[in-house]
C-alpha cells in the first residue's frame, strides 16, 4: 500500500486524537510543511478505512502541484509522519500537568522571573504535599522541584551556610529507595511464582529511608513497604502480620477515594494468598476470594473487558473447596462466563458447570460436564479437570475400585506422555494420583497411618480432600478392593 507506515500511524488514533492532529496540523504555530498540510487534508475524509483505491500515486498526484509524483508524496508523508510524533509528544505532555508545571518553572527560572519561580514552587510543592497518592510520581516531581531550588541563578547567588542542601539530598534518597522497593517487590514475587532470581541485597537501609513515611497518609509507600515484608517471610504466621496491615487498608477505602497504588499491589496480595493456599491453609483460600470480591465490587477484576480464564477458574475451584454456597457460584457463572474470551468460553464453561455440580453433590452432572471440557492444548488445565473428574467418580461411587484405579492409571500415563510441559507441576500431580491410590487400596486399619502420613507432608492440591476422604474411610470401614483393567 502507498503510504503505508503512515496510513497505520493514522489509523491508531480514535476520533479525538485524530481531530485534535487536524488542529495540529494546520495551525501556523507548529510549522508544518505545506506538502504535508496537503497530504493530511487530502487523506482526513478517509479516515478511518483509508480505501486502497483513493491512495494509489496517480489519485493523490490530481490534488495539488506539490504532491504530483510519487517521490513528492514521499517526502510530504515522512515530514507528516514526523508531525504525528510531535504532536503525539506534546498530547502526552500536556496530559501531565505536573511536568507542564516543572518546565514553566525551569522556563521562569532561565530567564530570570524569581517571583514567579518562587511563587509557582511554593504552589506547586504543597500540592505535592496534598497528593493523596504520595506515589512515585509525587516523590519523583517533589525531586525535581527540590532540585530546580537548589540549581537556579538566585541559589546559587544566595549560597550561605543557611543554604541547606540537605533537603535535596534526602529527596534523592527517598525516591530512590521508593523506587527500587516497588521493583523489588516485583523481583521478589518473580521469584516466587516463576523461579527467576535476583541479586539479593540488604533491604534494612531502604526501610530506614523510608520509615518516615510508612504510614497511611503515604499510601504507596506503606503499601509497598508492607508487600515486601509480606512476601519475604517464610512462615504463613509472620507474613499474615504485613498481610492484614494491607487488608485493613484496603477494607477502609471507598472506590471514590481509593488509592491508585491499591489496585496496583491487589496482584501480590492474591498471589500471596493462592502461593499459601496451595500450601494447604485454608484460610488463605478465604483470603483470595476477598480480594476477587474486593475487585469485583469496584469493576477491577475485567482486562480489556473480558475475563482472565485462569481467574475465573481459581475463583471457581476456591469457592467450591472453601465451601462457598451454590447459589454463590452460580452467580459468579452467569455473570462472568459470558466474559471469557470466545476461544476459551466453552471449556471453561463447562468445566464452571461441573465444579457447580460437585459443590451440589450432583456428581453424575460434574462428571458429565468435566468430560465436556476439552483443554486439549493446556496440559496443566486438562490435568486439572482429570483430577477434578476423579474426585467426582470417588464421591459418586468409592466402592467402584476397578473405574477409579484405571482412571488414576490412565492419568499418570497421561502425566508421562506430557513429562517436558508439566515437569515443574508434574510432582503435585503424582502425589495426588500416589495417595488417591493408597486411599483406595487401604483398609481400615491402615487409613489412620496414611492420614498422618499425609499431614506430615508438604500440602499439594487436592491434599486436603484426601485427607477428608481418607478420615472418613477410617470412620465406616474397608471396601472390597480389586486390580484395575489394565488394556
Amino acid at each position: 500500500m502507498h503510504l503505508s507506515k503512515l496510513i497505520t500511524t493514522l489509523q491508531t488514533l480514535d476520533d479525538p486524537s485524530f481531530k485534535a492532529l487536524r488542529d495540529y496540523v494546520r495551525s501556523p504555530y507548529f510549522k508544518v510543511p505545506t506538502g504535508s498540510v496537503t497530504l493530511f487534508d487530502y487523506l482526513a475524509p478517509l479516515y478511518p478505512r483509508f480505501p486502497e483505491n483513493k491512495i494509489t500515486p496517480q489519485t493523490i498526484g490530481v490534488t495539488s502541484q506539490n504532491l504530483s509524483t510519487p517521490a513528492k508524496q514521499a517526502r510530504a508523508g515522512s515530514e507528516l509522519l514526523e508531525a504525528i510524533e510531535d504532536f503525539l509528544a506534546v498530547q502526552d505532555w500536556q496530559k501531565n500537568k505536573r511536568a507542564k508545571a516543572i518546565n514553566r518553572l525551569k522556563a521562569f527560572q532561565e530567564i530570570g522571573l524569581t517571583a514567579q519561580f518562587n511563587k509557582g514552587y511554593e504552589t506547586e510543592m504543597e500540592s505535592l504535599q496534598n497528593c493523596p497518592e504520595q506515589d512515585i510520581e509525587t516523590f519523583y516531581y517533589r525531586l525535581a522541584l527540590t532540585e530546580l531550588s537548589f540549581n537556579g541563578f538566585d541559589a546559587k547567588l544566595n549560597r550561605t551556610s543557611q543554604n541547606d542542601i540537605n533537603p535535596l539530598l534526602r529527596s534523592i534518597d527517598e525516591f530512590s529507595a521508593l523506587k527500587k522497593m516497588r521493583y523489588l517487590c516485583e523481583a521478589l514475587c518473580r521469584k516466587q511464582i516463576l523461579g527467576i532470581d535476583y541479586n539479593e541485597e540488604p533491604v534494612a537501609a531502604l526501610l530506614k529511608t523510608l520509615e518516615p513515611n510508612t504510614n497511611e497518609h503515604y499510601p504507596y509507600v506503606y503499601l509497598f513497604v508492607n508487600v515486601y515484608r509480606m512476601m519475604e517471610e517464610s512462615t504463613y504466621a509472620e507474613s499474615d502480620l504485613y498481610y492484614q496491615f494491607i487488608k485493613q487498608f484496603a477494607a477502609k477505602q471507598g472506590y471514590d477515594k481509593s488509592p491508585a497504588s491499591l489496585s496496583e499491589i491487589t496482584n501480590y496480595t492474591i498471589n500471596h494468598c493462592l502461593k499459601w493456599y496451595n500450601k494447604g491453609y485454608e484460610s488463605a483460600g478465604n483470603e483470595y476470594l476477598w480480594w476477587m470480591e474486593w475487585k469485583m465490587k469496584y469493576n477491577l477484576l475485567l482486562e480489556n473487558g473480558k475475563m482472565l480464564p485462569i481467574i475465573f477458574r481459581n475463583i471457581i475451584s476456591i469457592a467450591v473447596l472453601n465451601k462457598k454456597s451454590p447459589e454463590w457460584i452460580n452467580q459468579f457463572i452467569k455473570d462472568y462466563a459470558p466474559l471469557l474470551p470466545a476461544e476459551h468460553h466453552e471449556t471453561n464453561l463447562a468445566f464452571a458447570n461441573g465444579l457447580y455440580n460437585y459443590a451440589l453433590k450432583k456428581h453424575k452432572e460434574a462428571i458429565r460436564f468435566f468430560l465436556l471440557a476439552q483443554a486439549k492444548e493446556e496440559v496443566i488445565f486438562n490435568s486439572i479437570i482429570r483430577r477434578w473428574q476423579w474426585m467426582s467418580l470417588y464421591e459418586c461411587d468409592p466402592s467402584d475400585t476397578d473405574t477409579l484405579l484405571n482412571h488414576l492409571l490412565s492419568f499418570e500415563k497421561y502425566l508421562l506422555r506430557y513429562k517436558k510441559e508439566i515437569q515443574h507441576l508434574s510432582n503435585a500431580f503424582t502425589r495426588f494420583i500416589d495417595y488417591a491410590t493408597k486411599l483406595i487400596k487401604a483398609n481400615q486399619s491402615e487409613t489412620d497411618l496414611i492420614l498422618q502420613e499425609l499431614k506430615a507432608t508438604d500440602a499439594f492440591p487436592g491434599s486436603n480432600w484426601l485427607q477428608v476422604q481418607l478420615a472418613q474411610k477410617h470412620k465406616t470401614g474397608t471396601r472390597k478392593v480389586t486390580q484395575p483393567n489394565v488394556a
